[in-house]
């Protein structure tokens, strides 16, 4: 097997910390020696313990003269644990391979750093894209300190969200209900807004039965103070900036958007929103009203919101499109 396979590994475990390492990020390690693994591991946040440390107790003596290959870089600094990077040095390891750099300024380079002055050799960049997209929520929390903004629309292929008179459940089949299931089980918390709250009465509840750390945080966001309040939600009466502050107050590291068409269009108006994923099925509505993007729109065609790294997700009845809002909006 080759660098980029065992990675790969390291990432794949550490997605098994969706929804458990939050405010924190995914790391997964691996241990290899002889071409056989003799360790691994992956992080969450109330195990305290991180993935490298979890992955050399599991190799034992093995780790002695052994690749370690993780995700994230090792981290340099002591806070709940021991710094990563002794750790790895102390247990003897002849060479670090990583997929990405740690963007927290504690660690940023510090962790590569340390183990090079050890004589440990160190690459990083194997699979770094397929490493960032995985953590994006985690680093644009820490570089930019504001979470990571999904919106979520569910639309036919004419871009409506409901019928003329309002019936909307169910636009988008059962395969992709599921999959918005995993979107909301990836994320702390779904915001909505006071129209969508009142007219249509959602749970907005992670039904996949899968372990989180922390519960879904539900949030209404209440421009015009017309909702009451409600056990299991949190009311904001205000708009985006309090939104933020409150969300900052609770480590929410990344949020779903489930709205309607106003209130989507402010948000990427304003920038919050770096990732959109649209379900698309394959009937048509017509009409003027419902169009999954509302608001007063844009004039010029110069001034449109540009999107990015477009993917697209045949399922066995709709498409799922996903892009990412341009960095410079």
């Amino acid at each position: 097997m080759q660098d980029t396979d065992y990675i790969r590994r390291a990432i794949e475990l550490a997605r098994r910390g969706t929804a458990l390492t939050s405010p924190g990020a995914m790391v997964g390690a691996v241990i290899v020696k002889d071409d056989a693994v003799v360790g691994e591991a992956f992080y969450t946040y109330d195990g305290i313990h991180h993935a490298e440390t979890l992955a050399l107790r599991q190799a034992g003596d093995a780790a002695r003269g052994a690749t370690v290959y993780t995700s994230l870089e090792p981290c340099a600094h002591a806070g709940r644990t021991p710094p990563c990077a002794q750790a790895l040095i102390d247990a003897g390891v002849a060479r670090v391979v990583s997929a990405t750099e740690d963007p927290d300024p504690r660690v940023q380079g510090k962790g590569f750093a340390m183990l090079r002055a050890a004589g440990i050799p160190v690459e990083s960049g194997v699979l770094s894209d397929e490493a960032s997209r995985m953590n994006e929520a985690f680093l644009k929390y820490t570089r930019d300190k504001r979470p990571f903004g999904i919106l979520k629309v569910a639309m036919t292929l004419d871009g409506k969200i409901a019928t003329s008179n309002g019936e909307s459940q169910w636009i988008t089949s059962e395969e992709s209900r599921a999959a918005v299931q995993g979107l909301r089980h990836s994320v702390d918390a779904v915001v909505t807004g006071s129209g969508t709250f009142l007219k249509d009465k959602p749970q907005l509840t992670d039904r996949t039965g899968l372990p989180r750390r922390r519960e879904l945080l539900r949030v209404v966001l209440d421009r015009r103070e017309r909702v009451e309040k409600t056990p299991g939600w949190l009311l904001i009466r205000g708009g985006f900036d309090l939104l933020f502050e409150e969300l900052d107050k609770r480590q929410v590291q990344s949020f779903m958007l489930e709205c309607g068409p106003d209130l989507a269009f402010s948000a990427l108006e304003n920038g919050i929103i770096d990732k959109i994923v649209a379900f698309v099925a394959p009937s048509i509505l017509g009409g003027r009203e419902v169009p999954a993007i509302g608001g007063a729109g844009i004039e010029r065609l110069s001034d449109a919101i540009p999107l990015r790294d477009w993917t697209v997700t045949q399922g066995k009845t709709d498409i799922t499109i996903t892009a990412y809002v341009h960095g410079n909006h």
